[in-house]
């Protein structure tokens, strides 16, 4: 028999929420230091229960559960500061951000530090800041922290530094490798824009487009063929800025 986990207290949020029986919620959530659990919500769709304003995505809270096996029951929920206040692009990133970690992330996997890139990131959508900078941003951290980390050094083929005026192609399993200007290459980066993505500044329109094209090449790696149903949204609106 499993032995029975009890936790308190765990800062976290809910990815994604579905009905479970008659009142009750199967909660998909990230959590600091335990990563991504699930967790049974009992009774939180009954009208007037508390726990629905924070059973929410987005609002970080703190959760206790008593756990055995893969799924726990929630015993214990509150808020954790305020809900950050997304709407329009910014929600739809936001659900994005969420998707992600959900197909990225197996339950019970402990990363401290996708959790933290995580919260950075909700705290960007939630600013005046650029919303496609903040997506990059998290997209570079979150493979990273997940050990698939972009190589953005230099070229891996020749170990010359990353040089503005070059241009390179990305090779996922080696890294970067210049090629001649004359290149028709399709898959080809400047180095000016890699060194604005290595960098985190990305603050024209042509560095956030050369880091889609090569983040969204990067995850689709670890992705599958399957593609985020958030992402396809996304891609409706990509000349309003995401």
């Amino acid at each position: 028999m499993a032995e029975r986990e009890q936790v308190l207290l765990e800062r976290g949020y809910v990815l994604h929420q579905r009905p479970y029986r008659e009142s009750s919620q199967l909660l998909e959530c990230m959590t600091a230091t335990h990563g991504r659990m699930g967790l049974v919500a009992r009774g939180s769709r009954r009208a007037g229960t508390r726990q629905r304003a924070h059973l929410q995505p987005f609002v970080p809270v703190k959760l206790s559960w008593i756990r055995r096996g893969d799924l726990g029951r929630l015993t214990h929920v509150e808020a954790d500061g305020s809900s950050h206040d997304l709407s329009g692009q910014r929600l739809l990133a936001g659900y994005y951000i969420n998707e992600l970690l959900l197909r990225l992330l197996a339950r019970g996997d402990p990363n401290g530090e996708v959790f933290s890139c995580y919260s950075r990131c909700l705290a960007h959508l939630g600013e005046a800041s650029s919303a496609a900078r903040a997506l990059r941003v998290f997209e570079l951290e979150l493979l990273r922290a997940l050990g698939y980390g972009l190589e953005l050094d230099g070229d891996t083929a020749t170990g010359e530094p990353l040089r503005e005026e070059r241009r390179y192609v990305y090779e996922l399993e080696h890294g970067l490798r210049s090629v001649e200007a004359r290149d028709s290459d399709s898959d080809v980066y400047s180095g000016r824009d890699l060194l604005a993505l290595r960098n985190l500044t990305l603050d024209d329109d042509a560095s956030l487009r050369t880091a889609q094209r090569l983040l969204g090449r990067a995850l689709r790696e670890h992705l599958g063929e399957r593609p985020l149903k958030s992402r396809l949204v996304l891609q409706d609106i990509v000349s309003r800025g995401l």
